[in-house]
């Protein structure tokens, strides 16, 4: 009777370590996007001369309107 919340505090640990190193993964893998998709922004404004990001400061632009 003894052994078994300590059976069952060494799987909760284990559930706990796998999912730290799946957590880990995937904030790795979000972390690449976001790296690839700044890289990409920065490729493209330099190739066409454009600004892609907005300006801080700056309104949304007056040909974005909603019609009902």
């Amino acid at each position: 009777m003894k052994n078994k919340p300590i059976d069952s505090q060494a799987e909760e640990l284990k559930a706990l370590r796998a999912e730290v190193l799946e957590l880990k993964k995937k904030l790795h893998d979000e972390t690449m996007r976001a790296d690839f998709y700044d890289t990409m922004i920065d490729v493209a404004e330099e190739m066409f001369n454009i600004e892609i990001r907005k300006k801080a400061g700056t309104g949304q632009s007056k040909g974005c309107t909603k019609t009902k």
